[in-house]
């Protein structure tokens, strides 16, 4: 049997799905399991065992301002010269799934508005790892697969393979920075890929400041910021209300090096975004902080994670605030304190000292 898995975007959200991944492995173990993604979230797989190939399109090719729809074709077309027997679609999107039809036929599995024979309803306030978990265990099912023990949030873990080159990388960086001993990293960053940038989801500079300046000064963590290119104006207003400047890595590393630099940290604070995901996958104390996204679907999630809201009666709104708030300000932002954020960010570091 051959399965294809779509998943095109977005890092974080490939992180998530990684444990259903793992379920269609366990579930079917003699199938050649072959995932389609974009070179924006392909990295987020490179080392992981459960897939036999990971197929990678450029992010453009499906969410450019204008797809040219002749190489969407090709691609389709070329994926249907493997003869896959199904696929599963993690996406809810009618040009995903007009695409997976012509890549595949119409025995595929997907997200949809309500529970259907192949379909599973995409529950918003569920968490997005079990759904997905939900989707894979249907089509297992459904294919004559092995049963699996049914999931709780509890036991799932994401999955990121760190190589041995990239901790040497990763160390060999920090030894360049001056970087010893325990470190927390933070990402005031976030929201941001090739084809949206939200930052409505990002706390605000003097919030992360604050919450540097206790880590430093409370825990003796060294402090590092991070996060990408797109990511240096939020770095630049965050560094410019610190007393101990940080360690500033924003824009220096790759992901995979990020991620290895991560597996190392004593804490990771971040915006709900792909770092926030890629520090709980590689086993850092991961504490999440939302807005306008919900915790319900999106927190970072095992014992060493936490998530923090101001749990406003009109959050979580998704992206109807990326189009304007109803307030004047992103009020679920602005109004979270660092009083919110320290003591979560404490109990982690508490939690994690004690084990």
């Amino acid at each position: 049997m051959k399965l294809l898995i779509v998943k095109l975007h977005a890092l974080g959200d490939l992180v998530i799905a990684t444990p259903a991944i793992q379920r269609l492995r366990d579930g079917l173990p003699e199938a050649r399991i072959e995932l389609l993604t974009t070179d924006w979230a392909a990295p987020a797989v490179k080392g992981f065992e459960a897939l036999d190939e990971t197929i990678v399109a450029p992010h453009k090719l499906f969410f450019g301002r204008r797809p040219k729809l002749i190489n969407l074709l090709k691609l389709a077309f070329k994926l249907r010269s493997k003869k896959y027997n199904a696929a599963v679609v993690f996406h809810i999107s009618r040009r995903i799934d007009l695409f997976t039809v012509t890549a595949v036929g119409t025995y595929r599995f997907w997200f949809g508005e309500k529970n259907a024979e192949r379909q599973t309803y995409l529950d918003e306030e569920k968490h997005s790892a079990l759904t997905a978990c939900d989707l894979a265990d249907l089509a297992v099912t459904a294919l004559g697969g092995r049963s699996v023990k049914p999931l709780e949030l509890k036991d799932i873990q994401y999955h990121w393979c760190v190589l041995d080159e990239e901790r040497r990388t990763a160390r060999n960086l920090l030894d360049a920075e001056g970087v010893s001993g325990r470190y927390a990293v933070i990402f005031p960053g976030g929201g941001s890929n090739p084809s949206a940038t939200n930052r409505e989801k990002r706390w605000t500079a003097a919030g992360f400041a604050a919450l540097a300046e206790w880590i430093a000064e409370s825990r003796g963590l060294q402090v590092l910021v991070m996060g990408g290119s797109s990511d240096k104006d939020a770095v630049e207003a965050m560094m410019n209300l610190t007393k101990n400047a940080p360690v500033n890595l924003a824009g220096k590393t790759s992901v995979r090096i990020l991620a290895a630099i991560l597996s190392q940290a004593g804490l990771v604070v971040s915006n709900d975004s792909a770092p926030m995901h890629i520090a709980c996958a590689v086993g850092a104390p991961t504490l999440g902080i939302f807005g306008p996204t919900g915790a319900n679907a999106k927190a970072p999630i095992g014992k060493r994670s936490a998530s923090v809201s101001l749990g406003l009666p009109c959050s979580p709104c998704y992206f109807s605030v990326f189009k304007g708030c109803i307030f004047d300000q992103i009020r679920c932002m602005t109004e979270l304190s660092p009083d919110h954020v320290i003591p979560a960010a404490a109990a982690l570091l508490d939690s994690d000292n004690n084990e």
